[in-house]
């Protein structure tokens, strides 16, 4: 069957008016779609801390070597460290502790070992310089 022009013509404005309704109720259900979740969803800016907390969990599988010193566990979760705070001496080995794990001033640290600031700045200096040679 053949259309004459103006047929064709006729056909052709009803399958674009056709297709522009179509994209027209498309582009409406996804707006309300859209509207939907954002009834629905929240922004995680606009969580509170509690509920981010229960979003997700930590596994932890004590791999960690643990210290003891003042009556805390400290772990100690890198294995070279773990294994170059070993090497020290109990008393060094606390000193260092003390400072980078438990956030004491060698002033504190006197105090609490019975011994003189400066006897603490050393041995922190020795130690520190031993570790540093193990670790390197």
């Amino acid at each position: 069957m053949e259309l004459n022009r103006q047929e064709k013509e006729i056909v052709r404005r009803k399958f674009c008016t056709y297709c522009i309704k179509v994209l027209h109720g498309e582009a409406l259900n996804y707006f309300d779609e859209l509207e939907r979740q954002r009834k629905r969803e929240v922004s995680f800016s606009e969580l509170r801390q509690q509920d981010l907390d229960t979003l997700y969990c930590c596994d932890d599988y004590n791999i960690a070597d643990y210290f003891t010193v003042m009556g805390i566990q400290i772990p100690v979760r890198d294995e070279s460290v773990s294994k170059a705070l070993k090497k020290l001496p109990a008393k060094k080995r606390d000193i260092i502790l003390m400072l980078y794990f438990l956030d004491m001033t060698e002033k504190e640290i006197a105090a609490y070992m019975k011994l003189v600031q400066s006897t603490v700045h050393y041995h922190k200096d020795n130690s520190l310089s031993f570790l540093r040679k193990i670790m390197e």
